[in-house]
């Protein structure tokens, strides 16, 4: 059974996937996965597969936004049911923009993370992304 030590844990995961990737500590990010991690996006044959092919998105997606690519993640349920535990959560992609009022929303939708507690603490496993418009991604 998962503790509230172990949710803040979880939260804290999310929290640093957003940190991590809109403000390109990629280190950082890697450390975040699993080893044979994987994300697969609803309605796309696109997969990520492996902490390297999750870092190369990221830093694909940053340099797309000129660095101005921000994640915000909200409604954080988490549950554990059938020996895994989720991370399911909203999210929305917004670039910053470089001058105020330039910012956008670029994407919303859910996330369905599985995660899994390791001897280096909560890791994310398996990443299930659906998203709420019809998104084309090539990089």
């Amino acid at each position: 059974m998962i503790t509230l030590e172990d949710k803040i844990a979880i939260t804290e995961l999310i929290a640093r996937f957003a940190h991590c990737s809109d403000y390109g500590d990629w280190e950082g990010l890697a450390t975040l996965y699993t080893p044979d991690v994987v994300t697969e996006m609803d309605g796309l044959t696109m997969r990520y597969e492996g902490i390297d092919q999750q870092v190369e998105h990221a830093k694909a997606s940053d340099q797309q936004a000129e660095g101005k690519n921000r994640h915000f993640n909200f409604n954080l349920m988490i549950n554990e049911a059938g020996g895994q535990v989720h991370a399911e959560y909203a999210f929305m992609n917004v670039n910053a923009g470089h001058v105020p009022l330039s910012s956008r929303i670029v994407v919303t939708g859910r996330m369905r993370d599985t995660v899994v507690k390791t001897g280096e603490g909560w890791k994310i496993a398996r990443r299930f992304v659906r998203f709420d418009q019809n998104v084309q991604v090539d990089f």
